[in-house]
């Protein structure tokens, strides 16, 4: 395969609503949504547990909030302790997007230790987590 970039990733959250208010909020994505019907459910491996999608373009890749499977845990949240994605991260070009992201965030009350030093790439990231408790990170590309 000769791949030329992600497409898309898509988020399963407890609520694909009030997640993109979220990451609009407080990321300042915008989103759109999108319906699920036959089309959707029938590339899935299971019946989502609510009607829509949101999904934002960054960059090249589609991200999408998608509801849980019928029979997700309720209080099912993301953990970095299962096999799958450990976190997902953002690229920005100018230090002062992770400095406006850091005030973005606590403002939110969410927490972030701030602008840190990846000590193998040596490249400076904001580490956050979303109300799932996904974890993100907007890296210095």
């Amino acid at each position: 395969m000769r791949a030329v970039g992600i497409h898309h990733i898509t988020v399963r959250v407890q609520d694909p609503e009030a997640s993109r208010r979220w990451y609009e909020e407080v990321l300042g994505l915008g989103f759109m949504e999108i319906p699920v019907d036959e089309r959707v459910t029938g590339i899935w491996r299971g019946r989502p547990t609510s009607g829509a999608l949101h999904a934002t373009q960054v960059g090249g890749t589609f991200v999408i909030l998608a509801p849980p499977l019928e029979g997700t845990s309720g209080d099912d949240r993301f953990s970095e302790y299962r096999i799958g994605v450990d976190h997902l991260a953002f690229a920005v070009e100018d230090r002062s997007e992770l400095d406006a992201l850091v005030e973005r965030l606590r403002a939110a009350g969410v927490h972030t230790e701030g602008v840190e030093v990846d000590p193998v790439l040596d490249k400076e990231y904001v580490c956050f987590r979303d109300p799932d408790n996904v974890q993100w990170e907007a890296y210095m590309v």
